[in-house]
């Protein structure tokens, strides 16, 4: 018996037992309503009704001694004095009260009495001859005082029962009420359990559903179920069971079942367990077997589902998980897997993780696409591969990966020697030196492989992968195909970087960069023109920080940009000031990086930056290295044109350090070339640095451009110069740069050309 139908069973008794209890009540209270009222109508009112007959009988009397008094009709005397005694003692006889009224009623008779005697002796009295008078009147005195005393006594009476009849209504309607407060309640206590009534029944048909739904699960299961007695022999197999023996050709139930089945159940009786699974093959598929012992029953449950597909699904994910896609090389997640097992079981005195980056593959995007670089790095996976197959003396136990982009670790688990490692490095890029296929092209690459050394390098993969990254960048910075082994200064410059750049990060908001200004002078006559925009950082407002270690880490990082902005506005900023206090229209040299140059904005930023500080553009040079005018040249002269429209000047930075083609150079909108300092140092001591210095001022003058000379810091230099036929010089000959408040001390100052301070 389920518990809903058990509580359906309580509630139904509950019920039954409420309902009789309510109705023996309403019984009691109900015979007791009865016997009030009966008592009200049989008893109390008519007697009240007799007593007001008798109160109208008895005060009769007195009106009709008077009438006879007055008439003296004997006659008519008679009959009505007697028809109003039988009213009277018929009253009487009807009234029955309770012990407390009858004290009251033979008081009434008493009376009643007397006034029939002084009725008799007025009759006397008025029926003698003569009649007297006087007599008759003092009996109708004593009539009037006994009628006096009846009246109290009928009142009381009266009164007496009317409270009989209060009594007995108030009885009748207080049971009237308490069997209405009855069935009220009742009413909704059967309210109340109907609905939990409700609620069981819809429980227990919802019960009773889902038990024919689980009855019908063996019948709909898509998966073999059978039941079988406690001795195995098979009672039940649904149709499932017999789909299942079709599809694989087999006639018999029991062929389903793994081998050696009555021995597992034997297992399963003797253990006590109530459950148990087994895997086997059956027809090249793969089935588990679970076997529910119900022992309260003395029977089994056999569940049989094929697992061939979900095996198949999860050895897949399996793969994807520790593999790459695009390359089928086991990925970074198995590389660290792979480096924990190798350690166990290694018996080497180190191992080694080597890392090896595509060069410039980066351009092949940019110009093939991706399906094209994807091709490359399937071709690349391919030949390293194949090179480690190749080297297996060299490269025992090595295993390929691939990491992430154009990088691929190799793991090394058991290294000789730090030669070995270099020579399996030389053999990783030799196989570069032929061609790679991609997209019917011929592509050529170098590699550049950085590695680090398990345990000298690090005691977990995270920390050798980590000292392999920064080998291979090492490689990257000194212009790739090259190898290159950790080493512990690799990992201090990486610490120092990114400690400048979080420090960089807040420099602008807390004032800590600024800027300096190097006079440039033209040679004749002897002035200053214009002053170069130099920026400096001083981290925390006391620690120097060089320009050639911070503006690098600016670039790379992107800060360059908003920071470059800080520099153009200050400085349009500074020379409008040095305009207003009449230093005449000098000219502020402001150097762009690479980055702020291709930014799609630069342009429509730096005219902003003029209207909003009100600079002349004539007054504004920007500064632009010759291997950032040389990338994507048509791009560039667009560039270019556009900020010339704006009325500024432009001159080329560095020149003679990068590739400019003569053809393109003539095209560019430019008005200056700066000759590098690199030249200018050793141009007294070095011919080819003479000639290249000598041939960059010649080339300016051929295409009518002004040349300056940086880094100018001795007066044989500036002689030099000067017969080279330089326009214009900046250097530590004349002024190191300085704070906007010292140069205008050299503004008010003769312009005088002076030996370095030391």
């Amino acid at each position: 018996m389920s518990p809903v139908y058990k509580k359906i069973l309580v509630v139904y008794f509950l019920v039954l037992a409420l309902g009789v209890t309510l109705s023996t009540l309403i019984y009691i209270n109900g015979t007791s309503v009865s016997n009030a009222t009966s008592s009200l109508v049989d008893g109390n009112l008519p007697q009240l009704n007799a007593i007001s007959k008798l109160r109208v009988a008895i005060f009769e009397q007195k009106p009709i001694l008077y009438q006879y008094y007055a008439t003296t009709d004997r006659t008519a005397f008679m009959t009505k004095f007697e028809r109003n005694q039988r009213l009277v003692d018929a009253g009487l006889r009807t009234i029955h009260n309770a012990k407390e009224g009858v004290t009251l009623l033979k008081q009434i008779e008493a009376q009643n009495e007397s006034i029939a005697l002084l009725a008799k002796q007025l009759d006397t009295a008025l029926s003698a001859q003569p009649a007297d008078w006087d007599l008759a009147r003092e009996l109708l005195v004593k009539v009037s005082t006994v009628e006096d005393q009846i009246t109290p006594n009928i009142d009381a009476l009266v009164a007496l029962n009317q409270e009989h009849v209060q009594s007995s209504g108030k009885s009748a309607q207080d049971r009237t009420h308490l069997m209405i407060n009855m069935v009220i309640g009742f009413s909704l206590v059967i309210f109340f359990i109907a609905i939990l009534i409700g609620y069981n029944v819809n429980a227990y048909i919802s019960e009773s559903a889902e038990r024919r739904r689980l009855a019908m699960f063996p019948e709909r299961s898509p998966n073999p179920i059978l039941g079988m007695g406690w001795d195995g022999k098979i009672a039940y197999a649904n149709p499932a069971t017999v789909e299942l023996l079709a599809r694989l050709g087999l006639t018999k139930t029991e062929h389903l079942l793994p081998e050696a089945f009555e021995a597992h159940l034997a297992s399963l009786q003797s253990s006590g367990q109530e459950r148990m699974e087994l895997e086997y093959t059956l027809h090249n598929r793969v089935f588990n077997c679970q076997i529910h012992a119900l022992t309260d029953l003395h029977s089994y449950h056999v569940y049989i589902e094929d697992i061939t597909d979900s095996q198949e699904a999860e050895k897949k994910l399996f793969h994807q998980a520790y593999h790459d896609d695009l390359t089928g090389l086991p990925n970074r997640r198995m590389f660290g897997e792979h480096f924990q097992d190798v350690l166990k079981i290694s018996t080497a005195n180190s191992m080694a993780v080597l890392l090896l980056r595509v060069d410039r593959i980066k351009r092949v995007l940019e110009s093939q696409g991706y399906e094209a670089s994807d091709n490359l790095l399937r071709a690349m996976a391919l030949r390293l591969d194949a090179l480690l197959q190749e080297n297996v003396e060299r490269a025992r136990g090595a295993l390929l990966f691939r990491f992430e982009g154009a990088t691929f670790g190799i793991l090394l688990p058991e290294m000789q020697t730090i030669q070995q490692l270099a020579l399996l490095a030389e053999k990783l890029q030799m196989s570069m030196h032929d061609p790679l296929q991609a997209n019917g092209q011929e592509l050529f690459f170098t590699l550049s492989v950085g590695a680090s050394v398990y345990p000298t390098d690090g005691h977990d993969l995270e920390s050798l992968v980590k000292n392999a990254e920064a080998a291979v960048n090492r490689v990257n910075e000194l212009g790739g195909n090259a190898f290159q082994c950790y080493t512990q200064d690799m990992n201090e410059k990486a610490k120092r970087w990114l400690e400048l750049e979080n420090g960089l990060r807040r420099a602008l908001e807390r004032g800590e960069l600024a800027l300096n200004y190097q006079p440039q002078v033209e040679l004749s006559p002897q002035r200053i023109f214009g002053v170069e925009a130099l920026l400096r950082w001083r981290r925390d407002g006391t620690t120097f920080i060089s320009p050639a270690e911070f503006i690098p880490l600016a670039e790379e990082s992107g800060l360059i940009i908003p920071i470059g902005e800080w520099v153009l506005r200050t400085a349009c900023v500074q020379a409008q000031a040095w305009h207003d206090a009449g230093f005449g229209k000098l000219t502020m040299a402001v150097n762009i990086s690479a980055r702020q140059f291709q930014h799609p904005e630069f342009v429509g930023l730096v005219s902003a930056v003029l209207k909003e500080t009100g600079l002349d553009p004539s007054c504004l040079e920007m500064e632009i290295t010759e291997s950032v005018v040389m990338h994507d040249v048509e791009k560039t002269i667009a560039t270019l044109s556009a900020l010339r429209a704006l009325g500024i000047q432009l001159s080329i930075d560095d020149f003679g350090t990068g590739y400019s083609s003569l053809s393109y150079l003539k095209r560019f909108p430019i008005q200056k070339l700066k000759v590098d300092q690199s030249f200018v140092r050793n141009m007294t001591t070095d011919a080819n640095d003479a000639s290249i210095a000598k041939s960059v001022i010649l080339l300016g003058q051929s295409l009518n451009l002004k040349v300056i000379a940086e880094g100018v810091e001795t007066t044989d230099q500036l002689a030099m110069l000067q017969q080279f036929g330089c326009d214009e010089i900046q250097g530590y000959l004349f002024s190191r740069p300085v704070p906007g408040a010292e140069l205008e001390k050299l503004l008010r100052a003769p312009c005088t050309i002076i030996e370095p301070a030391t």
